[in-house]
C-alpha cells in the first residue's frame, strides 16, 4: 500500500471499529433507545466519528487526486461520484451525512433522535463507503 494511503487505512480501521460497534445497537427497538440516555449517547459518538471518518476519507482523496477541492462537506462526497470512487448515485445518497455529521458536532443540544435512530438504522451505507474506497485503494495508479 503507498504510504500516502496510509491515512485513509487507517480512518478506513476506525470507520470498521466505529461500525462494529454500531451494528448490535441497530437491533434495539425504538422504545428501548429512547429510554436509555447512555444507548443514545453511545450511538451518536460513534455516528459522529463514523461519518466523520467518512467524510476525511474524501478529502484525502479529493487531495491525492489533485481535483479541485470542495467547498463544504456535502460537495465531498458529491465529488467521490465525480471521481468515480464510489458510483454517484450512491454519492447523493449519501450527501447527506455531511448536514448530519454538523448536526451531531454543532447541535447537539436539540438533536432529533428520530434522524440519529433512522441513521443508525443506515450504517450499511457507510460500510458500503468504506468497500468502495478499498477497491478504489487496489486500483493500480499512474506514477
Amino acid at each position: 500500500m503507498p504510504r500516502e494511503f496510509s491515512g485513509i487505512e487507517r480512518r478506513l480501521d476506525e470507520l470498521s471499529e466505529r461500525l462494529a460497534r454500531l451494528e448490535p445497537l441497530r437491533a434495539k427497538e425504538r422504545a428501548e433507545f429512547d429510554q436509555d440516555p447512555y444507548l443514545r449517547d453511545i450511538v451518536e459518538r460513534n455516528l459522529e466519528v463514523a461519518a466523520q471518518c467518512c467524510l476525511d476519507i474524501s478529502h484525502r482523496i479529493i487531495s491525492l487526486t489533485q481535483a479541485p477541492k470542495p467547498t463544504d462537506y456535502y460537495e465531498a462526497l458529491l465529488k467521490m461520484g465525480e471521481l468515480g470512487v464510489i458510483p454517484s448515485q450512491f454519492a447523493r445518497k449519501l450527501a447527506p451525512l455531511a448536514g448530519f455529521r454538523n448536526i451531531l458536532i454543532h447541535e447537539y443540544i436539540r438533536l432529533d433522535w428520530d434522524e440519529v435512530y433512522n441513521n443508525l438504522q443506515q450504517i450499511d451505507d457507510l460500510a458500503r463507503f468504506a468497500d468502495f474506497v478499498r477497491e478504489w485503494l487496489r486500483k493500480p495508479r499512474n506514477t
